[in-house]
């Protein structure tokens, strides 16, 4: 994995971009706009002077000097912007290549365009200068003359990808971009971090989390079982999912449960119309360990598998994510939210979704071998590169509940 700030973005994700939470009207508009890069900067011309090639990626366009993407998807905000981009850049030498792709801009208290290379999430370009209008009321990003200057892991990556011996960390292109339809971002924060990410309120079923909790990198491994664990006999879990989320997908083709997941009958909450908001899954297998002290729930040890997922579709900003097989991990401060993650139709990979905050739970209680964690509140993972909704909302900020019973 390949980061360049310590803290990524006061604690934000490698992919800590702030999709918008807002509840839309039903009039948003589509989103249309491009991002045009002019490659004129000294380590652009060194790339070319080492007989490396540059091209787009499709569907984005142009040649070995000027590029432009497409935006997929984004936010407006008083303080965050953030634009998606579709398609990439190719750089081919005869010693390698390398291809950036999910190019990412954010533009806040600092600034960057990231990208992945070979699979890694990079903080590829510093984002300097230039002029910037960002009207968040209408969801309208006029970008013009901002610099890129290649970050020292950029240098390296790239040269590594390339198999070149230096490349300047120097300016490689000047970027401008116009586009509307972007979403309205929230202006409250989360976690003591500068990256908007809703207002400082719980749902309205669930508590809020106190924290982003702990960091996790790439896939996270299956959970080892303890030799004393037992087998779980039956589980049952409820995901109910933060509703502003709920609502902002509802606006485009919304939330579908499917290959056996269920939802609750739709309820007239915070919207227009009523809209389902709690999701079930079927239950798989699953142990548990009771800890040092059985009568105590608290330190105990699960692991709980299920099948069935969501799908959360809204195509005029360039979503289509797909959540499945969710597994529960229950370790007191480890506790944790892992679903197989799609986008656009794609494999799906195991991501830590959220972070489960069991000191935050409703309540957490048992009865003979029958166990219950009530609303145990989820929150993004901090410094979590390769989470989808790490990729929406900054770290920290909540993410719905879930409810899990099981007995042994």
């Amino acid at each position: 994995m390949i980061q360049t700030s310590t803290t990524r973005l006061c604690g934000i994700a490698a992919t800590a971009l702030a999709v918008a939470a807002a509840v839309l009207p039903a009039q948003s508009l589509a989103l249309t706009g491009t991002t045009k890069l002019s490659l004129d900067g000294p380590a652009a011309q060194a790339l070319r002077d080492q007989g490396i090639g540059i091209a787009p990626v499709k569907p984005a366009s142009g040649d070995s000097h000027k590029i432009t993407l497409p935006i997929a998807a984004g936010l407006a905000g008083s303080s965050t912007t953030l634009l998606r981009q579709r398609g990439g850049i190719k750089l081919s030498g005869k010693d390698g290549d390398a291809r950036l792709s999910e190019l990412r801009l954010l533009l806040g208290k600092r600034s960057l365009l990231e990208a992945k290379l070979g699979g890694e999430e990079v903080d590829l370009f510093k984002v300097l200068g230039g002029r910037r209008e960002v009207d968040a009321a209408n969801g309208s990003v006029q970008l013009s003359n901002l610099k890129l200057k290649l970050t020292r892991a950029g240098v390296k990556a790239l040269a590594a990808k390339l198999g070149l011996e230096s490349l300047p960390a120097q300016r490689f292109a000047t970027l401008s971009t116009k586009l509307v339809g972007l979403t309205q971002g929230d202006s409250g924060t989360a976690g003591g971090g500068s990256i908007p990410s809703g207002p400082a309120q719980a749902s309205s079923a669930c508590p809020l989390p106190s924290g982003a909790g702990s960091a996790t990198e790439g896939v996270p491994p299956i959970a080892v079982r303890p030799p004393g664990a037992v087998d779980v006999t039956g589980a049952s879990i409820g995901w109910h999912v933060r509703e502003s989320f709920i609502r902002y997908i509802a606006t485009g083709e919304g939330t579908s449960p499917v290959a056996g997941a269920t939802a609750d009958p739709p309820v007239l909450l915070g919207a227009s119309a009523p809209l389902s908001y709690d999701f079930h899954f079927p239950f798989v297998n699953g142990w548990l360990d009771s800890g040092a002290d059985p009568a105590n729930p608290t330190d105990d040890r699960a692991a709980l598998y299920f099948n069935g997922g969501l799908r959360f579709q809204y195509s005029g900003h360039g979503i289509d994510l797909s959540a499945s097989s969710p597994e529960i991990e229950l370790n007191g401060g480890s506790s944790r939210a892992i679903f197989g993650v799609s986008e656009n139709g794609g494999a799906a990979q195991r991501q830590v979704l959220v972070n489960l905050d069991l000191s935050r739970a409703g309540a957490i209680s048992r009865s003979g071998n029958s166990y219950t964690y009530d609303r145990v509140p989820g929150a993004v993972p901090a410094g979590t590169a390769s989470s989808t909704f790490a990729g929406f909302y900054a770290p920290g900020t909540d993410f719905g509940c879930f409810t899990v019973s099981f007995s042994t």
